[in-house]
């Protein structure tokens, strides 16, 4: 008897050891860098969700990635997977309606979610960025404060030429030539004289593309350029919205004129353009002085996805009169 449990153990281990060396670890998919690109989109964009399936476990078995973002559902098979081996999967989804959504990837073994938000057109506004070399060309036209002279056909060509900090902010700097010259008239001490300005250089921030500084040459005043700064009071967000308020500091002819003005600005709305580069959706955005709201001494139309500037400008703060510039070619 003694004999007979003796072989019986010894087959139970045996039969227990078998089972612990040959027993391998079930299929078992992971799911990780899961990313939905872009997450946030405007109402009719595509959206892409990837990630990355990998078997755990140590059996070869193919599995089904499942989608799901609220009532849209979508799957795709993952041929066979052998241990440790992983595979890439994606999906394209067409976004139908506005709102902020779940979406949701699945295995038989794991489950990982992601947000997903969906707005309307014009509600997603981002900074545009420049690079070394982007031109704009505008035709210029300015009418003198009587009104009773203009000059016209002039080209105004704004070029990045680098990066420069000014006030502490990281700004654009651009390379702006008049051709031909352009002619402007400016009251000084009860005389109207009448300058000639070839270029200037101009710099923008690049958190919000708002001037930093502006320095004109003029033909006159040769080694007196007329330099603007302005300085923003909390500094500016993007995307513009609100009111916000600024002084504009003008220092030209060596000092002979030197005068800090307060200003505010507003967003008005969308607005489209038409201008001979074509016609474009707008941000139309203005400047006054606080005490008078309703005269603008400034504004001008900003395209924020194609042109990534301005589309038209009116100034009638940096000189006397009011000089209009209009967008003839942008950089594509």
């Amino acid at each position: 008897m003694k004999k007979f449990f003796g072989v019986i153990l010894v087959l139970l281990l045996a039969v227990s050891f078998l089972a612990a060396c040959g027993a391998e670890k079930p299929a078992d998919f992971e799911l990780s860098s899961v990313t939905v690109s872009p997450s946030t989109v405007i109402i009719s964009d595509k959206v892409t969700i990837s990630a990355t399936v990998t078997n755990k476990g140590e059996v070869s078995d193919s599995c089904v990635v499942n989608l799901t973002i609220d009532g849209y559902a979508d799957s795709k098979s993952i041929s066979t997977l052998a241990g440790d081996e992983s595979a890439d999967v994606s999906f394209t989804y067409a976004t139908t309606s506005i709102g902020s959504y779940t979406v949701t990837l699945s295995t038989p073994n794991a489950t990982v979610t992601r947000s997903l938000t969906v707005k309307e057109k014009g509600q997603i506004v981002t900074v545009p960025v420049w690079y070394v070399g982007d031109s704009w060309v505008y035709t210029c036209t300015y009418e003198n404060p009587e009104g009773t002279s203009k000059q016209g056909d002039v080209e105004l060509t704004v070029t990045v030429t680098g990066e420069e900090s000014v006030g502490g902010e990281d700004s654009y700097k651009l390379g702006a030539v008049f051709t031909p010259e352009a002619a402007r008239d400016s009251t000084t001490a009860g005389m109207v004289l009448v300058l000639h300005i070839g270029q200037a250089d101009i710099f923008n921030s690049k958190a919000n593309i708002q001037f930093m500084k502006q320095c004109s040459s003029i033909k006159e005043l040769p080694g007196l350029p007329a330099c603007i700064m302005w300085a923003y009071t909390p500094a500016l967000s993007w995307p513009l919205e609100g009111t916000w308020d600024f002084t504009k500091h003008t220092v030209a002819g060596g000092g002979m004129v030197d005068e800090t003005v307060n200003r505010q600005g507003k967003v008005l709305g969308l607005e489209s353009i038409t201008v001979p580069a074509g016609t474009f959706s707008c941000y139309h955005i203005v400047e006054y002085d606080p005490a008078s709201p309703d005269t603008y001494t400034y504004e001008h139309w900003f395209n924020t996805t194609v042109v990534k500037s301005d589309v038209k400008m009116i100034d009638r703060d940096t000189w006397d009169g009011a000089e209009t510039r209009v967008l003839v070619s942008y950089p594509q």
